[in-house]
């Protein structure tokens, strides 16, 4: 059995090691249908190279999708350059970027029922604002 001071010690050290790497920490995994919109804001420094932009290593949010099919339209707002990166269930990847330097992205589409993650990124490896929304029509 952990003490409290075991228990104490180990939060501390996962605490320091996400401070220091500069991750963002995920939301909470949100299942369909979704009552009211979802809403996540922030800031990360993406640091990931992909082929979908700079990403930071955590997720921004997860969407548990529990029906065969949803129609969902995803928002994102915020500096400029920002990216989107959506992964769910059976291979699928989804990259959105911004038009030039506008900092919105809209991304409606269909998601199969699975587990999906969405990243918040930059064409460049910057410090980026964001707000996303995601809501199922």
């Amino acid at each position: 059995m952990k003490t409290v001071r075991q228990t104490l010690a180990m939060s501390v050290v996962a605490l320091t090691m996400a401070a220091a790497s500069g991750a963002a920490v995920a939301q909470s995994v949100v299942p369909t249908p979704l009552t009211q919109p979802v809403q996540a804001q922030g800031s990360v420094t993406p640091s990931q190279s992909s082929a979908c932009g700079f990403l930071s290593t955590q997720a921004t949010q997860v969407l548990d999708v529990r029906e065969d099919f949803v129609a969902v339209n995803v928002n994102v707002s915020g500096s400029a350059g920002i990216t989107l990166f959506i992964e769910g269930p059976n291979g699928f990847r989804e990259c959105h970027t911004t038009n030039g330097s506008a900092g919105t992205v809209n991304a409606p589409g269909l998601l199969n029922r699975g587990r999906y993650n969405f990243y918040v990124g930059n064409t460049n490896p910057v410090a980026t604002t964001y707000q996303l929304t995601i809501s199922q029509d």
